[in-house]
């Protein structure tokens, strides 16, 4: 895989103290550093080399996810590595040890000391969520426990090699590693597959029709050719605007649903709450796709 030609890194934060177990007593520890949750030196290029090339080939919508369960598996360290998990769910970032890699998911266990701090994901009294920005290491490993320690494999952020430390014990922050050493390689397959499932992928793109379809040429080159020309701002203002705001709705509904999806499943006193956000978020889905294609076709 081609390497960025500048890597970021998400820069050690202020953690929450764990004496007592709990997220609120401060004392030193540092969040330590991750890689970039976006890679913005990617190119079009970049991306569509491997995911064309790599992942998705000649997939149809339903074979979509499958490309990239295969992809993550052979290149992917299935445990002992290290991340910061970004919970959308409790707005909160918490440094966890991977113990098993189960595309979607990630089995994870909270490492020691205990490490949290709010993150800018934790708006969800309004978004669904629990509406506690912080939570205890107790609640925590609860909530791992009763969902067999799984968490999205979206929310990971490997730690990055030559960050800060957690209370100086180096150990801690042992990175992703494979045979040959290289830290770089997982991280940028876990990168790509968060990049696609945020920017390119649509709820409804595996529910509609037969999908006997190559996703690659119907939805791919022109979703990303209006992503890369909004971030480059080589697009009017009339439809970076219009794109922006429909894809900012776009994720928080989503989000909500996810959220609310998992909060209440089975109950059903909340299931026409979540019809109502499926149906708007198909209208927003309806708007994107609309623009993206006027767009693409050279009608702006």
């Amino acid at each position: 895989m081609e390497k960025a030609t500048k890597k970021q890194k998400t820069g050690a934060t202020k953690a929450i103290g764990t004496a007592n177990g709990h997220a609120g007593a401060s004392n030193s520890t540092s969040m330590p550093a991750t890689y970039p949750a976006l890679d913005v030196s990617k190119t079009f290029d970049d991306r569509m080399d491997v995911l064309c090339d790599d992942v998705i080939v000649d997939c149809k919508p339903f074979e979509v996810e499958s490309g990239f369960d295969c992809y993550i598996d052979e290149n992917v360290q299935k445990e002992d590595w290290k991340a910061v998990w970004k919970s959308h769910r409790f707005g909160c970032d918490v440094v966890v040890e991977v113990k098993d890699v189960c595309f979607p998911h990630a089995k994870v266990e909270i490492v020691e000391p205990f490490c949290c701090v709010p993150n800018s994901l934790g708006d969800f009294d309004k978004a669904g969520g629990d509406g506690l920005q912080l939570k205890t290491k107790d609640d925590l490993t609860k909530f791992l426990s009763d969902g067999n320690g799984k968490v999205p494999l979206l929310e990971l952020l490997p730690i990055l090699d030559e960050s800060g430390d957690l209370d100086e014990q180096a150990e801690v922050l042992e990175p992703i590693l494979d045979e040959s050493g290289d830290l770089d390689e997982q991280a940028e397959v876990l990168e790509l597959y968060r990049f696609f499932y945020t920017y390119i992928w649509r709820a409804t793109d595996d529910h509609y029709g037969d999908g006997d379809y190559d996703f690659s040429m119907a939805h791919l080159q022109p979703r990303m050719k209006i992503y890369y020309d909004v971030q480059k701002k080589k697009a009017s203002k009339a439809v970076v605007d219009s794109y922006t705001k429909i894809m900012t709705d776009y994720e928080k509904k989503h989000w909500q649903f996810k959220i609310k999806h998992e909060v209440y499943r089975g109950e059903e006193a909340d299931r026409k709450e979540l019809q109502k956000l499926w149906v708007e978020i198909c209208e927003l889905e309806k708007q994107l796709e609309k623009l993206t294609y006027k767009y693409y076709k050279g009608m702006y």
